[in-house]
């Protein structure tokens, strides 16, 4: 959860470069673990962002972002890389029905939807169809009310071999009477990899929203299929929420089962989550995590 934490810290160095209004957010999170194979204090997101953004007049603006992000430590052995700090960037000019980004925190046109069943503060399934991007542009057109279609392209690089990789992206999405269904595709370069393809449902009504995903080829990966389905029922100053999902691995020939149920509280910026993951192969992981943010 991301709060804006400082306007005059980044306006006292951003604002004589970049005439704009700077906002400064950020996000820190905690949780303690326990698993079948023991239990540690880890952490979880631990970001800042920084983000100016500029009327350029004619119905324009700009917006640039950055985003400082640290590593999570899992209580383990330090490693050369863990807790060094990272950083993504990226450029938005928008307009009257349309968007152009570019940078490397910039998503493809199919992750620009995808997530909707994701209600569970930790464990669970998930929506995400990992086709992320090292640097990408995606453009937003929405032509009408209700419709939002994107297309992307960008690069990425095999960690194997370090050979850089195009990736193109197409997705649509339809929104009506609290209901939203996107379907977008995927596809890389790289030989024998096969195009992703994911349809997304959400539903909101009243303090109940539902979030459902199917995703076909996960990670480029022929036959890696994957389903998901989240719901949360907000109360009060929380939420209670169940996710439930199962990922098929073709090539190994197995099933991972995943069910995670809990509930969140915020006193004040902080959120408060308690809950409850079990992971299914050949057999089955129970998961307690309970944590803090801000």
């Amino acid at each position: 959860m991301k709060k804006i934490i400082a306007l005059a810290v980044a306006s006292a160095f951003i604002a004589p470069a970049f005439a704009a209004d700077v906002t400064v957010s950020g996000d820190v999170e905690y949780m303690y673990v326990d698993k079948n194979a023991g239990s540690a204090f880890n952490s979880g997101d631990q970001d800042i962002v920084v983000t100016a953004s500029e009327d350029l007049g004619n119905g324009l603006t700009a917006t640039a972002s950055l985003e400082l992000d640290g590593d999570s430590h899992t209580g383990a052995a330090n490693s050369s890389t863990e807790n060094q700090l990272g950083s993504d960037s990226s450029l938005t000019i928008a307009g009257d029905g349309f968007s152009i980004q570019i940078g490397d925190a910039t998503d493809t046109a199919i992750e620009a939807f995808d997530e909707k069943s994701d209600k569970a503060e930790q464990g669970g399934t998930s929506g995400d169809t990992s086709v992320s991007t090292e640097h990408s542009v995606l453009l937003k057109i929405m032509p009408m009310d209700g419709v939002t279609v994107a297309v992307s392209t960008g690069t990425v690089t095999d960690a194997a071999d370090t050979t850089s990789y195009n990736v193109n992206s197409y997705a649509v999405e339809f929104g009506v009477m609290g209901a939203t269904i996107a379907y977008g595709i995927a596809s890389t370069d790289e030989s024998g990899n096969k195009d992703v393809s994911a349809l997304s449902v959400a539903y909101a009504v009243g303090p109940i929203s539902i979030g459902y995903e199917s995703i076909s080829n996960k990670a480029y990966t022929d036959k890696d299929d994957q389903t998901n389905l989240g719901v949360a029922y907000a109360y009060g100053n929380g939420n209670l929420f169940v996710e439930s999902g199962e990922l098929k691995d073709d090539s190994a020939g197995t099933k991972t089962e995943t069910t995670a149920v809990g509930a969140s509280y915020n006193i004040g910026a902080v959120n408060v989550y308690a809950l409850r993951n079990s992971v299914k192969t050949t057999s089955t992981d129970h998961q307690t995590y309970i944590g803090v943010e801000l």
